[in-house]
């Protein structure tokens, strides 16, 4: 083999490799495990573009706060025809000894100027400058705590669907080996080894797995659509979840102290409380004196015809301070001053209120883990025998050692064995989701699988 022809040989078989790589990437590019899941979750549920919007109005809000403090610069520009003019009347005796009525003015009248506002003082917009900060970080909370919800709302649908998707597996695997069964009893019966009654008592158990596989199917597309809601997907859209990485090896989590302070729900009422003091302290400063600074530059027009109305401008400009003091108001300031002080002894009572509910939550949690940690261990080792069981009673049943009931009935006891360890290693696996959010760390938690 000459150079030319290896250069050749070579170029062509990197290429094939090339192309059977690319194919493999994209054969597996529709593929979601649990955090390809929670990934597009978190970019693609509908409630994140309304945290996402919420954060962003909050910012808008905190620039709208800002701006009462921010010069005001506006222009006036006004125009008035009085079609009768007002009469003034000057009392008999002080230029004239009778009563003098004369009409001041003329029919057509304008203004025009600008003027310049900058407050100097107002206690209530200080603190509500100050509050700026809390607002946009009860904000961001808010996004957060709905960040934990669609991890685990999602994480919860993905385990549903796996769920199904391996008792499928079980129930495939089982009839293949029914099927390669029925094709050795079908030689027997022609030779007359066994009778037609066993031939079709294996006949039913394979029809009843069929059965099984139907209803699996109607559930797998419930569950996956389920999980699509959860994940932001369309409905119409292909998902394949992967099947192939369940945990081998399952331990319970180490016991840690648990704090309310982790939780962002108690992050949220505390923030609460903090926005709610900055009002009240708003609330109370309403009746301070607030003082502040214009500059005004205008002009007026006079005439009494139209055509000359806005001939004859007389400018004019003023500066000036301008202090308001609250007196009464009908007792409006003490009234919302009261409502804000109940609400913050409200908060109070929700935050002892929430730590008591997260503190049971979570021992609840821990025990729902524990429980399914124990049933977890059991309907293994339990799986594990009913395995030895069959395979001896396979053996026994080839051999005519043992008759097709017992054989059946070891093969019934595996598949429930079986079911019953991916139903409860999975219920373990949601557990440990329900836990870990109960203790404030799931997203911790998802990020380490």
């Amino acid at each position: 083999m000459n150079n030319s022809t290896r250069k050749i040989l070579f170029s062509a078989l990197s290429l094939a490799f090339t192309v059977n790589y690319v194919n493999a990437q994209s054969d597996n590019s529709g593929v979601y495990d649990l955090k390809r899941v929670i990934d597009y979750s978190l970019e693609n549920n509908l409630t994140s573009t309304v945290y996402e919007n919420n954060i962003e109005m909050t910012k808008q809000q905190n620039l709208e706060g800002l701006s009462r403090y921010l010069p005001q610069l506006n222009a006036f520009f006004n125009f008035d025809y009085n079609a009768k003019l007002q009469t003034t009347v000057i009392p008999a005796g002080g230029f004239s000894p009778k009563e003098v009525r004369i009409q001041m003015g003329n029919p057509f009248v304008s203004a025009t100027g600008i003027q310049l506002d900058q407050k100097i003082y107002d206690q209530s917009s200080i603190i509500a400058l100050k509050a700026r900060k809390y607002n946009l970080e009860f904000a961001s909370l808010k996004q957060q705590q709905n960040d934990v919800d669609i991890i685990y709302n999602a994480s919860i649908a993905y385990y549903q669907v796996l769920t199904v998707e391996q008792q499928a597996k079980l129930l495939l695997e089982n009839k293949k080996q029914y099927d390669d069964l029925l094709k050795i009893m079908a030689l027997q019966l022609e030779k007359g080894v066994i009778r037609k009654l066993d031939y079709d008592r294996t006949k039913v158990a394979v029809n009843n797995i069929n059965s099984q596989l139907a209803l699996l199917e109607t559930n797998k597309v419930m569950a996956t659509n389920q999980l699509k809601m959860a994940m932001g997907m369309p409905f119409d859209a292909t998902l394949e979840i992967d099947t192939t990485q369940l945990p081998e090896d399952i331990k319970m989590p180490q016991d840690e102290n648990f704090s309310s302070e982790n939780r962002l729900d108690y992050q949220i009422l505390n923030q609460q409380m903090i926005l709610q003091e900055y009002d009240y302290k708003m609330k109370k400063m309403s009746v301070v004196p607030t003082l502040s600074a214009y500059g005004r530059y205008g002009a007026n027009a006079y005439s009494k015809e139209f055509s000359t109305a806005f001939g004859n401008w007389f400018d004019y400009s003023a500066v000036g301070l301008k202090l308001n003091v609250p007196i009464f108001n009908g007792m409006r300031a003490s009234a919302q001053m009261k409502q804000s002080k109940l609400t913050m002894e409200n908060l109070k009572q929700n935050i002892k209120i929430s730590q008591l509910s997260n503190q049971l939550e979570f021992q609840s949690a821990k025990t729902k883990l524990f429980s399914s940690f124990l049933s977890y261990n059991q309907d293994k080792d339990n799986m594990m025998l009913a395995k030895d069981v069959y395979d001896a009673s396979l053996v026994e049943y080839q051999q005519g050692q043992s008759s097709l009931t017992d054989f059946l009935n070891s093969d019934y006891s595996l598949k429930q064995a079986q079911s019953n360890y991916i139903n409860s290693m999975l219920n373990f696996l949601s557990a440990r989701l329900a836990y870990e959010k109960a203790k404030g760390t799931l997203t911790t938690y998802v990020g380490q699988l």
